[in-house]
């Protein structure tokens, strides 16, 4: 940062745990704003030590169940599942807007669950993640991956059809294979509740109404895509899904031009974009009166 040329003393490193030093800053009268990614949990704790010390500004980027709507004429069914394997089973599904419930018109749901099923079961390799070959690498730790296979053994509990994975590969360290349910509705706990894993979850719905109405039916609203080849429809989805991003016939795509950010339980503020800093600034008012 001072190479780069930012003024001495104002990148400052506080190193520690976030139940320590991320609760002292939370809690510091010199503190102004505090911008936070992680859970939504913690996220409403942010709120609570904002109210608790000076009521400083809070930003937060928290949890997320997107949904990925692949509609009946969407324009190329491969790159659809491409995207969609892409966007669960990336980075681990450690990823705040995973793709994580792929809500698929039902005139194509046969086609695209027999496509994702035979390239998304060897799209990832666990391994050393110094290993080129490697794709899949652990997720953060060992309770997280017990956390992670909790749900899988919640998905098959409340009815949901595994197709592959669900399992700890051969590997050392904290891994899960990439695991996808089929026959999922959105009731269940692994359609509801962020698993921050690679576990997908596939819901079949009649037309794009139904597939918005389940995808704001959520706590959470920070990411969506939409597939389709209708213009209107798509603007019509943007227009409705309660989510910060919309990505259509695509997804995570973007620049530092586009804001980021959640709706609802998914965080507040907006991150890459003039919002952002201008939410590191306060508005003053002068009256001069000239008498």
């Amino acid at each position: 940062f001072s190479e780069a040329g930012g003024p001495p003393g104002a990148l400052n490193v506080v190193n520690g745990l976030g139940e320590q030093a991320g609760a002292a800053l939370a809690l510091h009268g010199d503190v102004m704003k505090i911008a936070f990614t992680g859970s939504t949990e913690i996220g409403k704790q942010m709120l609570i030590y904002a109210g608790q010390s000076n009521m400083k500004r809070v930003a937060l980027e928290c949890g997320g169940k997107s949904p990925q709507i692949f509609l009946g004429d969407l324009p190329d069914i491969d790159q659809a599942v491409t995207y969609a394997i892409n966007g669960i089973y990336g980075n681990m599904g450690e990823v705040c807007n995973a793709g994580s419930r792929l809500l698929i018109d039902k005139p194509i749901a046969k086609e695209f669950i027999a496509r994702f099923i035979e390239r998304g079961r060897t799209a990832y390799t666990p391994g050393d993640p110094l290993d080129p070959a490697t794709n899949l690498g652990p997720l953060v730790t060992e309770s997280h991956r017990k956390r992670v296979m909790s749900y899988v053994a919640k998905g098959n509990a409340e009815g949901a059809r595994l197709e592959f994975g669900g399992v700890m590969p051969d590997v050392p360290g904290a891994f899960v294979q990439p695991t996808f349910f089929s026959k999922v509705s959105n009731g269940m706990s692994i359609a509801r509740e962020e698993i921050f894993g690679p576990v997908a979850a596939a819901i079949e719905v009649n037309g794009i109404a139904e597939a918005v109405a389940i995808a704001n039916d959520s706590i959470y609203g920070l990411a969506a895509s939409v597939w389709t080849r209708d213009l209107a429809t798509a603007h019509k989805a943007v227009r409705d899904l309660e989510a910060g991003v919309i990505w259509v016939n695509c997804f995570d795509h973007g620049d530092m031009t586009q804001p980021f950010g959640g709706y609802k339980q998914s965080g507040q503020g907006r991150d890459k974009c003039l919002e952002s800093l201008l939410s590191y600034t306060q508005t003053k008012s002068a009256w001069i009166h000239l008498g």
